[in-house]
């Protein structure tokens, strides 16, 4: 497993995740909605931290997955 510092973000749009990868377009898009409802738009690519997975858990149903996007305000 590789671990690395991020840079810091000054605001993003996030989400949660539980379950298989399988179906984690579903929370992208709820979450590009999400960003659009609030009138932003995504500032930078999305990015992914894997709270519980496979190392940690049998079971993908309790996966967890936090997805961030970075955002800014619509012109």
């Amino acid at each position: 497993m590789i671990f690395k510092k991020i840079e810091k973000v000054a605001q993003a749009a996030c989400v949660f995740h539980k379950g298989s990868y399988d179906n984690i377009g579903e929370a992208y898009a709820h979450l590009f909605k999400w960003i659009e409802d609030n009138n932003l738009i995504p500032a930078d690519n999305p990015r992914e931290s894997y709270i519980d997975g496979i190392w940690n858990k049998e079971d993908e149903s309790d996966w967890l997955t936090e997805i961030q996007i970075p955002v800014k305000k619509k012109n």
